[in-house]
């Protein structure tokens, strides 16, 4: 946090030296705030960036706007708020995909996630279900699955949102981990969830908003979650990591700001986005979803990407999982 607290100083010491006392900056904020989201209205991010700002726009006594800017994998919203000015009014609700892993995978990232953004908050975690085609008898349990995987390397088939997406990475992890080899089969759209269904594909990491009412519907089965325990809407779901021990799989929700947005502007931020992670009606509604509300300062949301930075790009590089577009 010392640069941030440095940054901060300098940019407000700036400030006073230049204008006179009478003439100095409105308190922020002043003016419309925009939240800009790297997916289409309607995806996950999307969905909760908008629970913020409704709430966040009558805490700030100021309209705050969501922004969609999709493509290239979360990066052109990336790119767009990294060279955005560094003064709290345009903010970044992102992911892990586009912070932790896009960097180590895609040459043509014009975004540094460790120098160009500060964490503002981590607004939840989204864990994922290891999801089953139930017309295979080896994908009974993850036992099975596993066996059988080790018996005839290559043989079963798991299917990504996409190569280089959250749910390849991830899957190759757990595959690293169990010794199994799988062949990967990349989705563009939905596709997956009905080749899953007719067996076409053997597995899928499904977040869990998604998975959960497939399982409950007999569709597919669920062979166990990526949390660190089990969810409380899947409680008979083993946990990965009970028989894959270290395995824990969560895709992060934060809101970041552009480097060097002064500090003071960043905890005033992060201690209102953090009192409506806690409001009552919020937690309920992200529970409901299967998402793990955690609210926090800038500090841990920092602490926690460069966690995830160097996890998933050791992961990445073991794994030989790199995309050219």
């Amino acid at each position: 946090m010392n640069r941030r607290l440095f940054a901060g100083a300098l940019a407000w010491a700036a400030l006073a030296a230049v204008q006179p006392v009478a003439a100095q900056a409105p308190a922020y904020p002043s003016h419309p705030i925009k939240i800009v989201v790297p997916y289409p209205a309607g995806a996950s991010p999307d969905v909760v960036a908008r629970v913020l700002a409704d709430k966040l726009q009558h805490s700030l006594g100021q309209p705050v706007i969501v922004e969609n800017k999709p493509g290239a994998s979360g990066m052109i919203g990336g790119e767009a708020v990294a060279r955005s000015p560094a003064d709290g009014y345009t903010l970044f609700m992102s992911v892990t995909g586009v912070m932790a892993m896009n960097p180590h995978i895609y040459r043509i990232a014009k975004y540094d996630p460790l120098k160009d953004f500060w964490g503002v908050s981590l607004v939840l975690d989204v864990p994922f279900v290891l999801t089953a085609t139930t017309t295979k008898p080896y994908t009974a349990s993850l036992a099975a699955m596993l066996d059988a995987a080790r018996q005839a390397p290559g043989s079963l088939k798991y299917a990504s949102a996409g190569a280089g997406s959250h749910s390849h990475v991830a899957t190759e992890w757990l595959s690293s981990l169990a010794g199994i080899r799988m062949t990967h089969v990349p989705y563009a759209g939905m596709q997956m969830t009905t080749d899953l269904l007719s067996g076409l594909v053997d597995v899928y990491l499904d977040p869990i908003l998604t998975a959960d009412p497939l399982v409950k519907a007999g569709k597919v089965r669920a062979l166990g979650i990526t949390s660190e325990k089990r969810s409380p809407l899947m409680p008979d779901v083993p946990a990965l990591g009970e028989v894959l021990p270290g395995f824990v799989s969560y895709a992060f929700q934060g809101i970041f700001a552009p480097a060097a947005t002064p500090d003071v502007i960043v905890q005033r931020l992060s201690s209102e986005i953090t009192k409506i992670i806690r409001m009552p009606d919020v937690q309920a509604r992200i529970a409901g979803w299967g998402y793990l509300p955690i609210g926090g300062s800038g500090a841990d949301l920092d602490q926690r990407l460069r966690r995830d930075h160097e996890l998933y790009g050791r992961i990445i590089r073991d794994n030989g999982i790199r995309v050219n577009p």
